[in-house]
């Protein structure tokens, strides 16, 4: 037995002893050296770690722990870190010998006067005004599904006078959908935001007009919003609809000459703005006709879309956010060969005010069609010549002796298309250089759920536009929305050596921005 054993052991020792052997030198022979070795190295208090000094050796290494040459004792690892947390314990990140900060803050911006309640009806009645009977729209309903989109970010009151001009004007109220792209999610539905918030929208009163309220998931630009409105299209089976600008006041033309191709003259001497919109919506998909993608109503104030003509060219460039995109999608559609006109079907005023009491749009007796900032009331300037001084005077008492007539009898057509153009004049004086300052004209809401700077927030948008601009310039090789003008064709998308020094100015700034896509004049907006 024993025999047996050593036979089998000694084989096995004699493979494995040599290892046994090596690693026995190693545990016995080169364990304390090297620990001896890493405990004298340690971390130097300044400076980089192969600077030459004491507390290094000859060869500029770091030493961590032991001692330095002057027999100093050295941390080690943890006792250098423990060291720098105790010293940093009570000294922000990134404060420790650096220049002290001092933050500079801009003027703070000139106020507006907080916004009012321009429709007194809406908030002490549960029912709106009813519409003028020669405006009721048509019952039973058309046959045709007829959608009116109007997107709304900013401007409760501007919002709230553009839908209810469109319901006083005989649109009916159940088809029309205002489009929150507030980026609040809820806050305006629980009711969290204050009225001076410019993000304000009361999806209570739009009930009681009768209108119906849908969320963009976030905030989106003008394209993605665009690209919205047809995604909802799609998911409500609507093959055309009608968008529209939310800063325009509409009214149905009582005064119209009977020359529109488009409506039944024989059978019904006047059409409000919504059956010439249904008028036309029929004669465009009638036999022979080509194949259409936009109806513009004063260009594209009011558009009526061909849904599938969007889709089949590839929709809206989101890359370009803001202005700049229509004229990209306007011409990709044209260069696809689909016909774009433009008619008329109501008057379609571009205003950046809002009547005192929106009331009047309906004729109810004592509201008056007035605003602020009416010239008519503003007064005649210092400047001004005998002749509109005289003028100014009789404004002013023509304003006057229309008072006891509104007050018993409710607004006229004539006075509101009247007063509906010297808001449009308003917003376009001097060259419409403050054109858009509806837009900032709501500036509280520090308080509310998702408050927003209202400069700043305005600026970011302006830092977008200008992005949009670059993006279409690249795109297309120019600067400038006058593309058919040029010759440029759709194939020549991304495809054209710029045709200016982007050196000298970006895509952006020069060129012939503010040109018309369709003609290469002045442009529509």
């Amino acid at each position: 037995m024993m025999r047996t054993v050593s036979n089998r052991v000694l084989p096995l020792a004699a493979r494995y002893g040599s290892v046994l052997l090596a690693a026995v030198l190693v545990y016995y022979v080169i364990r304390e050296p090297l620990n001896a070795a890493v405990s004298s190295i340690s971390f130097p208090a300044k400076g980089g770690f192969h600077t030459t000094g004491p507390g290094n050796n000859q060869d500029g290494l770091p030493v961590l722990g032991g001692e330095d040459v002057q027999g100093k004792e050295q941390l080690g690892p943890a006792g250098a870190a423990e060291g720098v947390r105790e010293k940093n314990s009570h000294e922000p990140m990134g404060e420790g010998d650096a220049t002290k900060y001092v933050k500079k803050y801009k003027p703070d911006p000139i106020p507006f006067a907080p916004i009012g309640d321009h429709f007194p009806w809406l908030t002490h009645s549960e029912s709106p005004p009813p519409v003028p009977e020669n405006n009721l729209p048509p019952h039973p309903h058309v046959d045709e599904a007829t959608p009116l989109l109007i997107g709304f970010t900013r401007n409760w009151p501007l919002l709230l006078q553009c839908v209810s001009s469109y319901i006083a004007a005989g649109w009916p109220p159940e088809d029309i959908y205002v489009v929150e792209n507030t980026g609040t999610f809820h806050a305006n539905r629980n009711q969290q935001l204050d009225l001076q918030n410019p993000f304000f929208l009361n999806h209570t009163a739009l009930g009681i007009l009768g209108v119906k309220v849908v969320s963009t998931p976030t905030l989106l630009s003008f394209s993605q919003l665009q690209n919205f409105f047809l995604h909802l299209a799609l998911e409500r089976d609507w093959p055309f609809f009608w968008w529209s600008h939310m800063d325009v006041l509409v009214l149905s033309d009582e005064d119209v000459k009977k020359n529109d191709r488009d409506h039944d003259w024989d059978h019904d001497p006047y059409a409000t703005i919504y059956e010439r919109c249904v008028g036309l919506l029929r004669y465009l998909n009638g036999p022979d006709m080509p194949p259409w993608a936009t109806h513009f109503f004063a260009f594209d104030h009011l558009a009526l879309v061909n849904r599938d003509a969007y889709l089949e060219v590839g929709a809206w460039d989101t890359q370009i956010p803001y202005y700049s995109s229509d004229c990209d999608m306007y011409l990709r559609l044209h260069w696809a060969g689909y016909w774009q006109p433009q008619s008329e079907a109501g008057l379609i005023f571009d205003v950046a005010s809002v009547l005192d009491d929106i009331a009047a749009l309906f004729r109810v007796p004592g509201s008056h069609a007035t605003f602020k900032g009416d010239p008519v009331y503003v007064g005649a300037s210092d400047g001004s010549s005998e002749d509109e001084r005289a003028h100014h005077e009789a404004d002013l008492k023509r304003e006057k002796d229309m008072y006891p007539w509104v007050e018993k009898e409710g607004e006229t057509f004539a006075h509101l298309v009247e007063v509906a153009g010297r808001m449009q004049d308003l917003k376009w004086v001097d060259e419409g250089l403050r054109r858009n300052e509806w837009q900032s004209r709501q500036t509280g809401g520090q308080t509310d759920p998702f408050y927003r700077d209202s400069e700043g927030f305005a600026a970011g948008l302006e830092t977008l536009v200008d992005a949009g601009r670059r993006v279409f310039a690249d795109k297309w090789g120019h600067r400038g929305c006058d593309l058919l003008a040029m010759g440029i064709e759709g194939k020549d998308a991304w495809r054209l050596e710029r045709d200016w020094d982007i050196r000298e100015s970006p895509g952006s700034i020069g060129g012939n921005w503010g040109k018309d896509w369709m003609t290469g004049s002045s442009d529509l907006n």
